[in-house]
C-alpha cells in the first residue's frame, strides 16, 4: 500500500510538460530504484483520471475510457508498496467540493501537493496562445481586457485564466484539507537558469537525488510565436464555420499542426509582448501572488523573487503581424501537414502489408495441414486391405497376398460356394 502520494497540480504553463516528460522517461528507474510509482500505462491515463474526478470536459466530447478512470488509478496506487506521483495540471482547477474527495480517495496514503508557479509576465502570453490552440476564439485585446477587469471571473477568459493561475485561491482550497507542511510551491527558474534546474527543485520535494535520473525530458509544450498564433485564430474561425468537430481539430490542427509543426518556428517568429499600459497591473498582480504564497506558510522550493515579472520591451502585440508573415506560417504549416500525411500513409501501408502477410501465413497453415491429411488418406486407400477370406501373412504384412494375386493373374479367389467360377 502506497504510503505517500504526491499530486502535482499545476499551474498550467509552468513547466508541467517538461516535468511530466522527465517522469515518463524515468518511469521504470523511479519504480525500481526509488520505489516511486508514476501510475498509468502512460500520461494519458492520468489525464483521463483527472477528467473523471473533476468533470473536465470543455468541448463536450464523450470518452467512455474516462468513466471510472480515477478509481482505477487510485486502485493502482493503493496496490503499490512505496510512494506515487501524479502530475496533471487540471487538478489545480479542483474546487472546494472536489479536493476533499480527491484526498479521501487516496487514503490511507499521505497526500502532498506540489504547485509549480511561473511569473505572470511569461505566463499571460503563453496561456493566451495555449487557449487559442484549444479552439478558443478570444482575440488578444479581448483576453487582456477580461483577465484585467475588476471582476475577471465574470467573463469566460478571465474565469478560466484565474481559476488556473490564482495561487492564493489554489493554496487556500488545498490548505482547507491538508496541513501546510504538505503543500509545496516550486518556482520556475528565470530565463538563463541552468538546464534541469526545475527538475532539481521538483525532485527535492520527492526526496530524490536529481542527478540519478535523465533530466533532458525529451518533451516540452512549446508556445507558438506571434505569426503562428494569429494563423490559428483564423483557423479557429474557419473551422467553426465549417462545422469541424473537436476530435478532428484536436488531432489535425492542435496536436499535429501546432504542437509538432508550427512550434518549431518559434525561434524565428516574433515574441508576444504585453502592452506597456498593463505593466503596472502585472506587477501588482505578481506582488499579490508572492504575498499569498508567503503568508500561506507553505514550503517554498526556489525563490519567490522568481515570480516577480521581467517585463521586456522586445516583441510585439498580436494584431500587428502582416498578412505576408501569417502566409509564410501557413505555407510552412501546409508543407508540414503534407509531409506528415505522406509519412502516415507510408506507415499504414507498411502495417497493412505486414497484416496481409500474417493473414496469408495463417491461411496457408490450415491449407497445408488439410493437404497433408488428404495425401495420407490417399496413400492408405491405395495400399488397400486383404480381400475377405485371404490368409494374412505372418507379421501382418499385405505384401504376401498381393504377390499371390499377381500369380493368379490379378484375380482374387472365388468366394462363391464350391470355390470355383
Amino acid at each position: 500500500m502506497a504510503h505517500t502520494v504526491y499530486l502535482h497540480v499545476g499551474t498550467p504553463k509552468s513547466g508541467t510538460t517538461y516535468v511530466q516528460a522527465v517522469l515518463a522517461a524515468n518511469k521504470q528507474r523511479l519504480r525500481d530504484e526509488a520505489r516511486l510509482l508514476y501510475p498509468g500505462r502512460n500520461w494519458s491515463d492520468q489525464v483521463r483520471a483527472t477528467r473523471d474526478m473533476i468533470g473536465a470536459n470543455p468541448h463536450g466530447d464523450h470518452d467512455e475510457s474516462t468513466e471510472g478512470a480515477w478509481q482505477r488509478m487510485a486502485d493502482e496506487i493503493a496496490a503499490w508498496d512505496g510512494a506515487a506521483v501524479v502530475s496533471m495540471e487540471w487538478l489545480g482547477s479542483a474546487g472546494r467540493k472536489q479536493v476533499p474527495q480527491i484526498v479521501e480517495s487516496l487514503r490511507p496514503a499521505q497526500v502532498e501537493v506540489i504547485v509549480t508557479a511561473r511569473d505572470l509576465a511569461r505566463t499571460i502570453p503563453a496561456a493566451w496562445q495555449e487557449f487559442v490552440q484549444n479552439w478558443n476564439p478570444w482575440e488578444w485585446d479581448e483576453f487582456l481586457t477580461a483577465i484585467s477587469a475588476e471582476n475577471p471571473k465574470a467573463t469566460p477568459p478571465g474565469r478560466v485564466f484565474w481559476v488556473q493561475q490564482d495561487l492564493g485561491r489554489l493554496l487556500a482550497v488545498w490548505r482547507d484539507v491538508l496541513p501546510v507542511d504538505r503543500l509545496h510551491v516550486v518556482t520556475v527558474p528565470p530565463r538563463g537558469a541552468p538546464a534541469g534546474e526545475l527538475w532539481k527543485r521538483f525532485a527535492s520535494v520527492l526526496g530524490l537525488d536529481p542527478y540519478r535520473f535523465d533530466a533532458t525530458g525529451g518533451g516540452s509544450n512549446e508556445s507558438l510565436g506571434l505569426e503562428s498564433t494569429e494563423l490559428f485564430l483564423r483557423l479557429n474561425r474557419a473551422s467553426r464555420l465549417n462545422n469541424m468537430t473537436w476530435d478532428v481539430y484536436r488531432e489535425s490542427l492542435k496536436s499535429t499542426l501546432a504542437k509538432r509543426g508550427l512550434s518549431r518556428r518559434r525561434p524565428s517568429e516574433t515574441a508576444i509582448a504585453l502592452p506597456e499600459r498593463l505593466h503596472g497591473w502585472v506587477r501588482a498582480c505578481a506582488a499579490d501572488q508572492v504575498e499569498a504564497v508567503r503568508s500561506s506558510g507553505v514550503d517554498v522550493v526556489g525563490d519567490l523573487a522568481d515570480l516577480e515579472p521581467k517585463l521586456e520591451s522586445s516583441g510585439a502585440e498580436p494584431g500587428t503581424a502582416t498578412d505576408a508573415a501569417v502566409l509564410d506560417a501557413a505555407v510552412e504549416g501546409l508543407v508540414f501537414l503534407a509531409d506528415n500525411r505522406a509519412k502516415e500513409i507510408q506507415r499504414l501501408r507498411a502495417a497493412n502489408a505486414q497484416l496481409r502477410q500474417q493473414l496469408s501465413g495463417q491461411r496457408r497453415r490450415p491449407a497445408a495441414k488439410k493437404s497433408a491429411q488428404k495425401k495420407t488418406a490417399q496413400k492408405k486407400s491405395t495400399q488397400g486391405t486383404p480381400p475377405q477370406g485371404a490368409r494374412q501373412p505372418a507379421g501382418g504384412s499385405t505384401g504376401g497376398w498381393r504377390n499371390r494375386l499377381r500369380r493368379l493373374g490379378g484375380r482374387g479367389p472365388d468366394t462363391r460356394e464350391g470355390g470355383r467360377r
